[in-house]
């Protein structure tokens, strides 16, 4: 006797066709009209790629920018510690390399890069440690970028006692270069914007003055009312504020400001003057904000590019709108 075999319902084909793609196997492939064929789609695995923090950030030209990263030594003397980063054109992202550098001795390469302020209209730039906790690493770099390459061609040591600077920067007041600085001051309100006159050959700051910054934003037990600073042409000033609950998955919060101008007093002297109140510029929750670069092309208006470091979530840097009156250095 033949016994034929029991056909199968619709709902069963349906759920033996279902469970087969779900284990990945091939059904049906190369089979005639009616069959079933699937072609794999998923590229190879590859290893993500994650940016170091922007701790700090400076724009050269066209869609080119320096980033700083807060590498500490124990984290290894051979992680970096500086990258060029290119503006994205594509899909790609944010394309970024790591230049070697030749560091001095007897302290070698840097400890917590925190910021990094160009010197305006030139491709050299000021590499600035924060003075951490730890007191040890506590030097200013000049650099400058030819073509590719980042060279140091001098150093100096901080003069003044600092703990934890979070922002620098440069600006030209008349024909003399200001050099600006500020400790985040983790869990106040308010710290110190100190501004002194800087020289290149050699290498040297003049005496501080300093007017006291309370940032209206964000507040907190974990707030640090400086995470970066900045100076556009005109001389106004930019102020990153940040919240930083203490761990690396976040959340985190930040805020912009232009909070005041540079000038120069009755005297000739260069004088910060601050805003009685603050000009909201940007708010954005869930990052934390440690660097602000101003790009300002010939004959265009200033743009603002804000740099993160979200810690475990990695970085990135965006550009942020500017009010008119930013725009037009009012």
């Amino acid at each position: 006797m033949m016994v034929r075999p029991r056909s199968l319902r619709p709902g069963v084909v349906g759920l033996a066709v279902t469970v087969l793609m779900v284990l990945g196997m091939p059904v049906g492939a190369g089979a005639r009209p009616g069959g079933l064929a699937f072609t794999r789609t998923n590229p190879p695995w590859q290893e993500p790629t994650v940016l170091p923090d922007f701790s700090g950030l400076a724009w050269i030209e066209e869609n080119l920018f320096v980033a700083v990263h807060d590498t500490k030594h124990s984290k290894g003397l051979d992680q970096p510690r500086v990258s060029l980063l290119t503006l994205p054109t594509s899909q790609a992202g944010i394309q970024a390399q790591f230049p070697p550098i030749r560091w001095p001795e007897p302290h070698g390469p840097s400890n917590d890069f925190e910021s990094i302020a160009r010197i305006p209209g030139t491709r050299q730039m000021l590499l600035v440690e924060s003075g951490d906790e730890t007191g040890k690493f506590r030097r200013i770099f000049l650099a400058n970028l030819d073509r590719r390459k980042l060279m140091l061609s001098d150093f100096i040591h901080w003069p003044v006692p600092i703990t934890n600077v979070e922002g620098s920067a440069v600006a030209r007041v008349g024909d003399r270069l200001i050099f600006l600085y500020a400790e985040r001051a983790h869990g106040q309100s308010s710290t110190l914007i100190r501004w002194a006159d800087l020289a290149l050959q050699p290498l040297a700051l003049g005496e501080f003055r300093e007017v006291r910054f309370t940032s209206p934003g964000p507040r907190g037990p974990d707030s640090r009312p400086v995470s970066a600073l900045e100076v556009d042409r005109a001389g106004h000033l930019y102020v990153a504020s940040a919240l930083d609950p203490g761990s690396n998955n976040g959340p985190f919060r930040s805020m912009v400001w232009r909070v005041g101008r540079l000038t120069m007093d009755a005297e000739g002297s260069p004088d910060l003057v601050l805003k009685a109140d603050p000009e909201p510029v940007a708010t954005l929750d869930g990052v934390k904000v440690e660097s602000l670069a101003i790009r300002q092309r010939a004959g265009d208006d200033p743009e603002l590019f804000v740099g993160m470091d979200d810690e475990y979530f990695g970085a990135t840097m965006r550009l942020i709108p500017l009010s008119p009156s930013s725009r037009k250095g009012e």
